[in-house]
């Protein structure tokens, strides 16, 4: 059993090792887009996140400008709980990286509504000037 134990933690450490530099900087990227959005609500970290002609798709339709995006996340009164991002999937491709990731969360509306929140989420990254900023989110409802 013992054996079992550290060649099982023996795959679990090569597997985080075999992450390349650029992943481990996009999975911190996006639980920061996450918990800003979904939870500090700062906005001076959300334009150091977004690209400059950035894009940002809701799983009800609507799509905001990089501005519209900055301005809704920071302003929402809205609390978020339980909240959990699993999934992550990234592809990288020159210097433009997709991550792919279900969010799910309960949404505490002001009037004292909850909302289960199941999303599956697209986010676009590209580096500009060496950094990865965030080009595009697309949120999408997970029945």
């Amino acid at each position: 059993m013992k054996t079992v134990v550290t060649l099982l933690f023996c795959i679990a450490t090569l597997g985080a090792m075999a992450q390349s530099k650029d992943e481990k900087i996009l999975i911190e990227k996006t639980y920061l887009l996450s918990h800003t959005v979904f939870g500090s609500k700062d906005s001076l970290t959300l334009e150091k996140l977004f690209a400059k002609t950035a894009t940002y798709g809701h799983s009800h339709g609507n799509l905001q400008t990089r501005k519209q995006a900055i301005d809704g996340a920071s302003h929402n009164q809205s609390t978020y709980s339980d909240t959990a991002v699993s999934n992550i999937k990234i592809l990288i491709e020159d210097r433009t990286a997709i991550v792919r990731y279900l969010f799910k969360a309960n949404e505490n509306k002001k009037d004292g509504t909850v909302i289960p929140l199941n999303f599956s989420m697209m986010l676009v990254w590209i580096k500009e000037n060496g950094d990865w900023k965030l080009m595009g989110r697309q949120a999408v409802s997970v029945k």
